[in-house]
């Protein structure tokens, strides 16, 4: 693992265990449920930072090695599959611009042909 990136992942890490054990606490005082919710978002978003960190890791060592070896499939195969475990990775949804609703009628496109070959 690059140097910069573990130390990186391991503050995160250890800044989300002593986050945690804070909402825990709030839970046990009966804190009003959306403070512990915003808690616990929060350290959600900690965890993806941290996954984010971890991902360029394996990108810059494990997939470019294996690519420059020619065996570059096996290991984007292994990612694909870990990558549906964290949504941070594959759901953009919270960076786009929200869809605007035409107050037109919108025209559809013409279809173009396509010329075999």
């Amino acid at each position: 693992m690059i140097d910069r990136y573990k130390r990186d992942v391991l503050l995160r890490l250890k800044t989300v265990r002593g986050h945690l054990d804070g909402v825990i606490a709030m839970v046990e005082r009966e804190e009003y449920c959306p403070e512990v919710m915003k808690q616990i978002g929060a350290v959600q978003a900690s965890l993806e930072k941290a996954n984010r960190v971890l991902l360029a890791n394996h990108l810059e060592t494990c997939v470019s090695d294996a690519i420059r070896q020619g065996t570059g499939q096996d290991k984007i195969a292994e990612l694909l599959e870990a990558l549906p475990y964290s949504s941070a990775l594959t759901d953009f949804r919270h960076q786009a611009d929200p869809l605007v609703t035409p107050t037109e009628p919108v025209t559809p496109m013409p279809r173009v042909k396509r010329i075999p070959g």
